[in-house]
Protein backbone atom coordinates (compact mmCIF):
# COMPACT_ATOMS: atom_id res chain seq x y z
CA UNK A 1 0.00 0.00 0.00
CA UNK A 2 2.82 2.42 0.93
CA UNK A 3 4.59 1.81 -2.38
CA UNK A 4 1.38 2.45 -4.33
CA UNK A 5 0.86 5.77 -2.57
CA UNK A 6 4.35 6.96 -3.44
CA UNK A 7 4.31 5.75 -7.05
CA UNK A 8 1.02 7.58 -7.66
CA UNK A 9 2.60 10.97 -7.00
CA UNK A 10 3.34 13.22 -9.97
CA UNK A 11 6.83 14.50 -9.18
CA UNK A 12 9.18 13.66 -6.38
CA UNK A 13 12.31 15.07 -4.81
CA UNK A 14 14.42 12.71 -2.75
CA UNK A 15 17.13 13.10 -0.16
CA UNK A 16 19.95 10.57 -0.03
CA UNK A 17 21.15 9.04 3.21
CA UNK A 18 23.26 5.99 4.00
CA UNK A 19 21.43 3.59 6.35
CA UNK A 20 21.45 -0.12 7.20
CA UNK A 21 17.92 -0.90 6.04
CA UNK A 22 14.90 0.57 4.28
CA UNK A 23 11.43 0.47 5.82
CA UNK A 24 8.85 1.43 3.20
CA UNK A 25 6.08 2.11 5.72
CA UNK A 26 8.32 4.29 7.86
CA UNK A 27 9.42 6.32 4.83
CA UNK A 28 5.82 6.95 3.79
CA UNK A 29 4.43 7.64 7.26
CA UNK A 30 7.18 10.09 8.15
CA UNK A 31 7.64 11.98 4.90
CA UNK A 32 4.66 11.64 2.55
CA UNK A 33 2.62 14.27 4.36
CA UNK A 34 5.55 16.69 4.57
CA UNK A 35 6.38 16.66 0.85
CA UNK A 36 9.82 15.23 1.57
CA UNK A 37 11.03 11.85 0.34
CA UNK A 38 14.00 10.05 1.80
CA UNK A 39 15.27 6.74 0.44
CA UNK A 40 18.41 5.20 1.87
CA UNK A 41 20.38 1.96 1.65
CA UNK A 42 23.73 0.83 2.95
CA UNK A 43 26.51 0.77 0.37
CA UNK A 44 29.75 -1.09 1.07
CA UNK A 45 32.02 0.90 -1.25
CA UNK A 46 30.92 4.49 -1.64
CA UNK A 47 31.81 5.01 -5.30
CA UNK A 48 29.60 7.05 -7.59
CA UNK A 49 28.67 3.99 -9.61
CA UNK A 50 27.74 1.89 -6.57
CA UNK A 51 25.67 4.65 -5.01
CA UNK A 52 23.85 5.23 -8.31
CA UNK A 53 23.16 1.51 -8.74
CA UNK A 54 21.68 1.21 -5.26
CA UNK A 55 19.51 4.32 -5.62
CA UNK A 56 18.32 3.25 -9.09
CA UNK A 57 17.32 -0.20 -7.83
CA UNK A 58 15.17 1.35 -5.10
CA UNK A 59 13.58 3.92 -7.42
CA UNK A 60 12.78 1.23 -10.00
CA UNK A 61 11.35 -1.02 -7.31
CA UNK A 62 9.07 1.80 -6.24
CA UNK A 63 8.19 2.72 -9.81
CA UNK A 64 9.27 6.34 -9.43
CA UNK A 65 12.54 6.52 -11.39
CA UNK A 66 11.07 8.80 -14.07
CA UNK A 67 9.30 11.01 -11.53
CA UNK A 68 12.39 12.23 -9.71
CA UNK A 69 13.03 15.91 -10.41
CA UNK A 70 15.87 16.51 -7.97
CA UNK A 71 18.04 14.71 -5.45
CA UNK A 72 19.28 16.51 -2.34
CA UNK A 73 22.53 15.44 -0.72
CA UNK A 74 25.63 16.80 0.94
CA UNK A 75 28.57 18.04 -1.14
CA UNK A 76 30.48 14.76 -1.17
CA UNK A 77 32.14 14.07 -4.52
CA UNK A 78 30.91 10.46 -4.74
CA UNK A 79 27.23 11.23 -4.25
CA UNK A 80 27.41 14.23 -6.60
CA UNK A 81 29.08 12.05 -9.24
CA UNK A 82 26.40 9.39 -8.78
CA UNK A 83 23.58 11.89 -9.25
CA UNK A 84 25.04 13.92 -12.10
CA UNK A 85 27.01 11.39 -14.12
CA UNK A 86 25.19 8.10 -13.51
CA UNK A 87 21.60 8.91 -12.60
CA UNK A 88 21.52 12.05 -14.80
CA UNK A 89 19.30 13.83 -12.30
CA UNK A 90 19.46 17.36 -10.99
CA UNK A 91 21.62 17.55 -7.86
CA UNK A 92 20.74 20.12 -5.23
CA UNK A 93 23.29 20.60 -2.44
CA UNK A 94 21.99 20.45 1.11
CA UNK A 95 22.06 24.11 2.18
CA UNK A 96 22.02 23.21 5.88
CA UNK A 97 25.15 21.10 5.33
CA UNK A 98 26.79 23.99 3.46
CA UNK A 99 25.99 26.36 6.33
CA UNK A 100 27.84 23.96 8.61
CA UNK A 101 30.88 24.23 6.33
CA UNK A 102 30.62 28.04 6.27
CA UNK A 103 30.61 28.35 10.06
CA UNK A 104 33.43 25.83 10.42
CA UNK A 105 35.52 27.83 7.95
CA UNK A 106 34.81 31.07 9.81
CA UNK A 107 35.69 29.57 13.20
CA UNK A 108 38.82 27.67 12.18
CA UNK A 109 40.30 30.78 10.56
CA UNK A 110 39.85 32.75 13.79
CA UNK A 111 42.73 31.92 16.13
CA UNK A 112 41.48 33.96 19.09
CA UNK A 113 38.06 32.34 18.96
CA UNK A 114 39.65 28.90 18.71
CA UNK A 115 41.71 29.61 21.83
CA UNK A 116 38.63 30.69 23.76
CA UNK A 117 36.77 27.58 22.62
CA UNK A 118 39.68 25.42 23.76
CA UNK A 119 39.75 27.13 27.15
CA UNK A 120 35.97 26.83 27.46
CA UNK A 121 36.10 23.11 26.68
CA UNK A 122 38.68 22.57 29.42
CA UNK A 123 36.51 24.44 31.90
CA UNK A 124 33.36 22.59 30.90
CA UNK A 125 35.19 19.26 30.92
CA UNK A 126 36.32 19.84 34.51
CA UNK A 127 32.80 20.55 35.77
CA UNK A 128 31.50 17.67 33.67
CA UNK A 129 33.83 15.03 35.08
CA UNK A 130 34.56 16.30 38.59
CA UNK A 131 31.93 15.39 41.16
CA UNK A 132 33.23 17.99 43.61
CA UNK A 133 33.13 20.72 40.96
CA UNK A 134 29.61 19.94 39.77
CA UNK A 135 28.41 19.66 43.37
CA UNK A 136 29.92 23.02 44.26
CA UNK A 137 28.33 24.65 41.21
CA UNK A 138 24.93 23.27 42.21
CA UNK A 139 25.46 24.46 45.79
CA UNK A 140 26.36 27.99 44.67
CA UNK A 141 23.33 28.14 42.37
CA UNK A 142 21.07 27.19 45.27
CA UNK A 143 22.66 29.86 47.45
CA UNK A 144 22.17 32.46 44.69
CA UNK A 145 18.56 31.28 44.21
CA UNK A 146 19.06 30.71 40.48
CA UNK A 147 18.07 27.69 38.36
CA UNK A 148 20.31 24.64 38.65
CA UNK A 149 21.96 24.49 35.25
CA UNK A 150 24.82 22.21 34.30
CA UNK A 151 27.58 22.95 31.81
CA UNK A 152 27.17 21.60 28.29
CA UNK A 153 30.04 19.94 26.43
CA UNK A 154 30.40 20.56 22.71
CA UNK A 155 31.13 17.99 20.00
CA UNK A 156 33.91 18.62 17.50
CA UNK A 157 31.81 17.55 14.51
CA UNK A 158 28.91 19.92 15.29
CA UNK A 159 29.64 23.64 15.37
CA UNK A 160 26.22 24.43 16.85
CA UNK A 161 27.16 22.39 19.93
CA UNK A 162 29.94 24.94 20.51
CA UNK A 163 27.29 27.66 20.30
CA UNK A 164 25.17 25.81 22.87
CA UNK A 165 28.22 25.37 25.14
CA UNK A 166 29.05 29.08 25.03
CA UNK A 167 25.43 30.11 25.55
CA UNK A 168 25.25 27.95 28.68
CA UNK A 169 28.51 29.42 29.99
CA UNK A 170 27.01 32.90 29.63
CA UNK A 171 23.88 31.73 31.45
CA UNK A 172 25.78 30.40 34.47
CA UNK A 173 28.65 32.91 34.41
CA UNK A 174 27.90 34.32 37.87
CA UNK A 175 27.56 30.99 39.69
CA UNK A 176 30.47 29.52 37.71
CA UNK A 177 32.83 32.36 38.65
CA UNK A 178 31.82 31.97 42.32
CA UNK A 179 32.24 28.19 42.34
CA UNK A 180 35.68 28.32 40.71
CA UNK A 181 37.07 30.10 43.79
CA UNK A 182 36.58 26.95 45.87
CA UNK A 183 38.16 24.61 43.32
CA UNK A 184 41.99 24.77 43.50
CA UNK A 185 42.47 22.12 40.80
CA UNK A 186 40.15 23.72 38.26
CA UNK A 187 41.58 24.95 34.93
CA UNK A 188 42.14 28.64 34.28
CA UNK A 189 38.93 30.66 34.31
CA UNK A 190 37.93 32.89 31.41
CA UNK A 191 39.18 36.48 31.60
CA UNK A 192 36.96 39.55 31.28
CA UNK A 193 38.20 40.07 27.71
CA UNK A 194 37.39 36.46 26.83
CA UNK A 195 33.86 36.80 28.22
CA UNK A 196 33.46 39.94 26.10
CA UNK A 197 34.71 38.03 23.05
CA UNK A 198 32.14 35.28 23.62
CA UNK A 199 29.32 37.79 24.02
CA UNK A 200 30.42 39.51 20.81
CA UNK A 201 30.58 36.33 18.70
CA UNK A 202 27.44 34.57 19.94
CA UNK A 203 24.92 36.79 18.08
CA UNK A 204 26.79 36.15 14.81
CA UNK A 205 26.79 32.37 15.27
CA UNK A 206 23.16 32.42 16.39
CA UNK A 207 22.10 33.76 12.98
CA UNK A 208 23.44 30.64 11.28
CA UNK A 209 21.71 28.36 13.77
CA UNK A 210 18.36 30.09 13.13
CA UNK A 211 18.79 29.66 9.37
CA UNK A 212 19.75 25.99 9.79
CA UNK A 213 16.61 25.32 11.83
CA UNK A 214 14.42 27.02 9.19
CA UNK A 215 15.97 24.99 6.39
CA UNK A 216 15.65 21.72 8.29
CA UNK A 217 11.86 21.84 8.49
CA UNK A 218 10.00 18.64 7.64
CA UNK A 219 6.48 20.06 7.64
CA UNK A 220 6.93 22.56 4.82
CA UNK A 221 8.91 22.85 1.55
CA UNK A 222 12.17 24.71 1.99
CA UNK A 223 13.57 25.27 -1.50
CA UNK A 224 11.63 28.50 -2.04
CA UNK A 225 12.98 30.09 1.14
CA UNK A 226 16.66 29.42 0.40
CA UNK A 227 17.35 32.64 -1.55
CA UNK A 228 15.39 34.95 0.80
CA UNK A 229 17.10 33.40 3.83
CA UNK A 230 20.55 33.80 2.30
CA UNK A 231 19.85 37.42 1.39
CA UNK A 232 18.43 38.07 4.85
CA UNK A 233 21.44 36.47 6.51
CA UNK A 234 23.86 38.53 4.40
CA UNK A 235 21.99 41.75 5.20
CA UNK A 236 21.82 41.01 8.94
CA UNK A 237 25.49 40.04 9.14
CA UNK A 238 26.57 43.23 7.38
CA UNK A 239 24.55 45.32 9.82
CA UNK A 240 25.66 43.55 12.99
CA UNK A 241 27.87 45.73 15.19
CA UNK A 242 30.89 44.03 16.75
CA UNK A 243 32.96 45.33 19.66
CA UNK A 244 36.05 43.10 19.49
CA UNK A 245 38.65 42.39 16.83
CA UNK A 246 37.75 38.69 17.06
CA UNK A 247 34.07 39.38 16.46
CA UNK A 248 34.90 41.67 13.54
CA UNK A 249 37.08 38.99 11.94
CA UNK A 250 34.39 36.33 12.46
CA UNK A 251 31.81 38.60 10.83
CA UNK A 252 34.09 39.45 7.88
CA UNK A 253 35.05 35.82 7.23
CA UNK A 254 31.46 34.58 7.56
CA UNK A 255 30.24 37.13 5.01
CA UNK A 256 32.98 36.20 2.55
CA UNK A 257 32.52 32.42 2.84
CA UNK A 258 28.73 32.75 2.72
CA UNK A 259 28.94 34.68 -0.56
CA UNK A 260 31.41 32.17 -2.01
CA UNK A 261 29.53 29.02 -1.06
CA UNK A 262 25.87 30.06 -1.29
CA UNK A 263 25.74 33.37 -3.13
CA UNK A 264 25.73 31.55 -6.45
CA UNK A 265 22.42 29.82 -5.66
CA UNK A 266 20.37 32.74 -6.96
CA UNK A 267 21.85 32.05 -10.39
CA UNK A 268 20.31 28.58 -10.18
CA UNK A 269 17.06 28.78 -12.15
CA UNK A 270 15.36 25.94 -10.28
CA UNK A 271 15.93 27.61 -6.91
CA UNK A 272 15.01 31.04 -8.30
CA UNK A 273 11.79 29.69 -9.86
CA UNK A 274 10.79 28.11 -6.55
CA UNK A 275 11.22 31.48 -4.83
CA UNK A 276 9.28 33.31 -7.54
CA UNK A 277 6.37 30.85 -7.33
CA UNK A 278 6.13 31.22 -3.55
CA UNK A 279 3.29 33.68 -2.90
CA UNK A 280 5.17 35.15 0.06
CA UNK A 281 8.08 36.33 -2.09
CA UNK A 282 7.48 36.48 -5.86
CA UNK A 283 9.91 39.02 -7.38
CA UNK A 284 10.78 40.62 -4.04
CA UNK A 285 12.49 37.43 -2.89
CA UNK A 286 15.08 37.72 -5.65
CA UNK A 287 18.13 39.94 -5.56
CA UNK A 288 19.29 39.66 -9.18
CA UNK A 289 17.49 42.09 -11.48
CA UNK A 290 17.63 39.73 -14.48
CA UNK A 291 15.99 36.98 -12.46
CA UNK A 292 13.17 39.22 -11.30
CA UNK A 293 12.53 40.50 -14.83
CA UNK A 294 12.78 37.22 -16.72
CA UNK A 295 11.34 34.76 -14.19
CA UNK A 296 7.77 34.89 -15.51
CA UNK A 297 8.95 34.22 -19.06
CA UNK A 298 11.15 31.32 -17.97
CA UNK A 299 8.27 29.66 -16.14
CA UNK A 300 5.87 30.10 -19.07
CA UNK A 301 8.49 28.67 -21.44
CA UNK A 302 8.91 25.67 -19.15
CA UNK A 303 5.16 25.07 -18.97
CA UNK A 304 4.86 25.28 -22.77
CA UNK A 305 7.74 22.81 -23.12
CA UNK A 306 6.07 20.32 -20.75
CA UNK A 307 2.70 20.68 -22.51
CA UNK A 308 4.30 20.16 -25.91
CA UNK A 309 6.07 16.99 -24.78
CA UNK A 310 2.88 15.69 -23.17
CA UNK A 311 0.90 16.25 -26.38
CA UNK A 312 3.58 14.55 -28.47
CA UNK A 313 3.60 11.54 -26.15
CA UNK A 314 -0.19 11.28 -26.29
CA UNK A 315 -0.12 11.48 -30.10
CA UNK A 316 2.56 8.79 -30.37
CA UNK A 317 0.38 6.46 -28.27
CA UNK A 318 -2.63 6.81 -30.58
CA UNK A 319 -3.38 3.75 -32.78
CA UNK A 320 -3.36 4.06 -36.57
CA UNK A 321 -7.20 4.30 -36.80
CA UNK A 322 -7.11 7.36 -34.55
CA UNK A 323 -9.00 5.77 -31.67
CA UNK A 324 -7.45 5.99 -28.22
CA UNK A 325 -5.50 2.95 -27.09
CA UNK A 326 -7.27 1.83 -23.93
CA UNK A 327 -5.00 -1.11 -23.28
Amino acid sequence: MAQERLSSMAIISIETEIASKLDYEEVIDKFADTKARKISEIIKIHTGANIATSISAILIEWGILNKIVTIVSDNGSSIKHAINEHLHKYHHPCVAHTINLIVNDAITSNEELLNVLKKSRALVGHFKHSVSASTKLKEIQNQMNVPELKVKQDISTRWNSSLIMLERLIQIKASLSEAIIFLPHAPNFLTALEWELISDCLPLLKLFEIMTVELSGENYPTLSIVIPLIRGLQYTLRNKTTTTATGTLLKKTAIEVLARRLGILECNKIVAKATFLDQRFKKTGLGLVDNAINMGKWIIDKINFIMKNTQENETSNMPINGEPNLL
